[in-house]
């Protein structure tokens, strides 16, 4: 019939192709089996829902139920089933409670070497989660060890002080404290340290017996040594020299940097207005001005039109008024127009003088065509060069397209997260 198109298959098909098919056929097939396998019915095959060991916290199995409703053709229900975790015996606990107390003092200790030595703070857990138990601790002076296990030694003499830590521990059934001897130490000072604390302990008891005056005088000599006091040093301001050397870096940086940005901008409008100057110049040209009539008439257009804001400032324009001004004060053609291709620097502008200065040394008669090629290769140039300008702020919008596709993610995939959690 008409109007219908009938697919068919004309590539034979490759072995991967039947690789990938069987693959995916496999697959299917061995999950369907492990599936099958796993929701077999535990009862009868002697198995049971595992609890979770000692601390772990209670399990949810999904289950399928056969047999709850006869009336509705023995239908199958999906069940959540909690099995909470497992206890542990009495005889269980009382041997677990004998392998804690060393357990449980290697861990305390953290940085101290040993219970009789206790300098640094210590490290009462809350919980044992390998073992299922939860710890609660207490000291017999919290001024020294509080029930975070946090040491408070300094101002404590040599000998150091003994004190009594408990560690309550409990599986939520059964319970067992332990009781641990221990001492306090001062900590461990250098002689800088030592000095500073015997001065500081010094300047204490003088402040107290200067209570009642106006001011604390401290004393000229200490341990037989004179002293001399002095407020620290402010702020060092010897970052400010090498911020103001970077400063200056920076500034020339920018400097050099606006200027070839400058350069290049020139350097696009030149190539812009070639085309344009040439085009000027074969029109008047062929109107039946010389190329110094021609050349006079374009740069006084360009001022009028500037004088009237009707025209941006252009630097081919301002080249061409240099020159015009060249050739009223004297200046040979051939001269005035060769400085006008060096002034504008560009490989388009110096072919345009060379034909223009060329035409006043030799009288070519073939001015006009030459300068109609150059028209035409100018629009071509203006072409391409339009072209790259696109190119370059479609690139520049790139970074910008970017950001605001980050910005649309961000607003689809935070919200996607926040549901789940």
């Amino acid at each position: 019939m008409k109007g219908h198109y009938k697919f068919r298959w004309k590539q034979p098909v490759t072995k991967a192709q039947a690789v990938c098919v069987a693959g995916g056929f496999l697959l299917y097939i061995v999950m369907e089996i492990i599936s099958l396998w796993g929701s077999q019915n535990v009862l009868e095959e002697g198995m049971g829902l595992k609890r979770a060991g000692p601390g772990q916290g209670e399990r949810i199995y999904e289950i399928v139920v056969k047999g709850l409703n006869q009336e509705r053709g023995d239908k199958k229900l999906f069940i959540d089933i909690p099995v909470r975790e497992r206890r542990y015996t009495k005889k269980e606990s009382e041997e677990l409670f004998e392998r804690l107390e060393t357990e449980l003092q290697t861990l305390m200790l953290s940085d101290n070497d040993s219970l009789n030595s206790i300098m640094h703070d210590l490290n009462f857990i809350n919980r044992m989660d390998s073992f299922g138990v939860s710890v609660r601790w207490d000291t017999s002076n919290p001024d020294l060890i509080d029930s975070f296990g946090t040491v408070y030694n300094e101002g404590l003499l040599e000998g150091g002080k003994e004190i009594y830590i408990t560690a309550a521990v409990s599986d939520g059934i059964h319970r067992h404290s332990y009781r641990f001897k221990g001492k306090v130490i001062p900590p461990a000072l250098t002689i800088e340290e030592k000095q500073k604390a015997a001065f500081k302990k010094w300047a204490d008891e003088i402040d107290m017996k200067q209570q009642t005056a106006d001011q604390l005088t401290l004393p000229d000599i200490f341990e037989g040594q004179p002293l001399e006091y002095f407020k620290p040093k402010e702020e060092s301001y010897g970052i400010l020299p090498v911020l103001g050397l970077a400063l200056a870096v920076l500034l020339q940086i920018r400097t050099q940097v606006e200027k070839q940005k400058r350069y290049r901008l020139r350097e696009q409008q030149l190539l812009l207005d070639y085309s344009e100057v040439v085009s000027k110049l074969v029109v008047y040209i062929g109107a039946g001005y010389t190329v110094r009539g021609a050349w006079e008439r374009i740069a006084t257009g360009y001022g009028e039109a500037l004088k009237n804001k009707k025209q941006s400032i252009r630097p081919a324009y301002e080249e061409m008024v240099k020159t015009a001004v060249q050739l009223r004060s004297g200046l040979p053609e051939g001269r005035a127009y060769n400085e006008f291709g060096r002034r504008c620097s560009l490989q388009p502008y110096i072919k345009l003088a060379a034909l223009l200065e060329q035409n006043q040394k030799n009288g070519g008669r073939q001015l006009r065509n030459a300068l109609d090629l150059e028209m035409s290769s100018a629009f071509e140039q203006r072409k391409h060069a339009a072209k790259k300008l696109g190119e370059e702020a479609g690139t520049k919008l790139l970074l910008p397209l970017l950001l605001m596709l980050l910005v649309v993610m961000i607003m689809i995939v935070v919200p996607a997260f926040l549901a789940f959690y």
